[in-house]
């Protein structure tokens, strides 16, 4: 994360900007990573276990570094990443996120653990707090100390995946005598924490080997960042050394209102559905019109009316929606602020092949 990675700079606002201006591009490596977004109660077409094999190969193919799985109230992420982990060979694979109120310090670090030796010692581990509304509702624990309780998680299972006996004394936990039964394949395994807050973002810089932002705008990634740097440093950390991730919703097609109108569910659907988080960091980014006005909706069982005042100004600061040529070059654009390994969204719609020449079109 070096200085000249977060300037602000130019940049074309909407992909109808874009139309026309392209040379013949030199097909460059550029590295990507792919992620699965779910919304739970909306994606009325499940989840095809198959498919989602099928495009993780193709993705590992063409060049993608890593895929993350996500976990929410569907299917548990690592069950799914060990399937992936059988069926790949390259590919990096990550939970994107797992949470850490469901699952105890020392579970997490067996999974871990078996997750990276069953890979071959390609897993990484992405952490987040979740919210209230999954943690309390959903699981039955008090939303109680989320960040003190995710620093304490990161400390044990660090501990642990290095092979030490831990002894510990926490707020959130208290461990004696413990110890994995087993050698791990390797004595550290990335961490990547999700965080959005000012203060979520100096610990990420503080304790985490990666961000993964969800929902950021993309042409503040340098606000986050910044907070980043000065929590790391205050750890005596090497801030460069920090991944950033960002979950990129992205919605490939040449018809941008098409584009663009995919993108809306998603956005209303964390803005106004998920908890405070994603409605705070969308105030506090320069959408509070919007984001009130969505949150209101969704709150008032409208959510058809909430998908529609996901504005165009709002889809286009956090979404990346049009023609491939267009996408490839916002995700340049995305690297230029800041984002280090940008992370696309599987496609949601249309068959398998459909799905894999989508994933392929943003290898340049």
């Amino acid at each position: 994360m070096g200085e000249t990675s977060v300037q602000a700079r130019p940049r074309p606002t909407s992909p109808s900007d874009w139309f026309g201006s392209f040379p013949a591009r030199a097909r460059i490596m550029r590295r990507i990573g792919l992620y699965l977004g779910r919304l739970p109660g909306f994606d009325k077409s499940g989840l095809d276990r198959r498919d989602l094999i099928d495009c993780v190969r193709a993705a590992e193919a063409c060049g993608y570094e890593s895929f993350w799985m996500p976990e929410s109230w569907e299917r548990d992420a690592f069950s799914l990443l060990a399937e992936l982990a059988a069926a790949t060979e390259r590919i990096g694979l990550g939970t994107g996120i797992v949470n850490v109120f469901s699952r105890s310090p020392a579970l997490l670090a067996m999974s871990a653990a078996t997750l990276d030796e069953m890979s071959g010692g390609r897993f990484s581990l992405g952490l987040g707090t979740s919210g209230a509304r999954v943690i309390e509702d959903f699981h039955g624990y008090a939303y109680d100390r989320p960040l003190t309780r995710l620093k304490e998680t990161v400390e044990i299972v660090r501990s642990l995946i290095a092979g030490e006996r831990v002894d510990y004394d926490g707020e959130c936990f208290k461990l004696a005598r413990f110890k994995l039964g087993f050698k791990p394949l390797r004595a550290e395994i990335p961490i990547y924490i999700a965080a959005l807050s000012p203060k979520s973002l100096r610990q990420v810089g503080e304790i985490a080997d990666g961000w993964l932002p969800a929902y950021w705008p993309f042409g503040r990634l340098a606000e986050g960042i910044t907070l980043i740097e000065a929590g790391a440093k205050s750890a005596g950390r090497d801030p460069k050394a920090i991944e950033v991730a960002p979950m990129i919703n992205l919605f490939v097609a040449d018809n941008v209102r098409e584009a663009r109108d995919a993108a809306r569910l998603p956005l209303a659907y964390y803005i106004g559905g998920m908890g405070g988080y994603y409605h705070a960091m969308a105030s506090r980014m320069g959408f509070k019109a919007e984001a009130d006005l969505i949150r209101e909706l969704w709150r008032s069982g409208k959510p058809r009316r909430a998908i529609g005042a996901a504005t165009d100004r709002l889809v286009d600061g956090l979404a990346v929606c049009g023609p491939a040529d267009y996408c490839r070059a916002r995700l340049d654009e995305i690297r230029a602020d800041g984002a280090t390994l940008p992370l696309v969204s599987v496609p949601a719609e249309g068959t398998t092949a459909m799905k894999i020449s989508r994933i392929e079109s943003m290898i340049t």
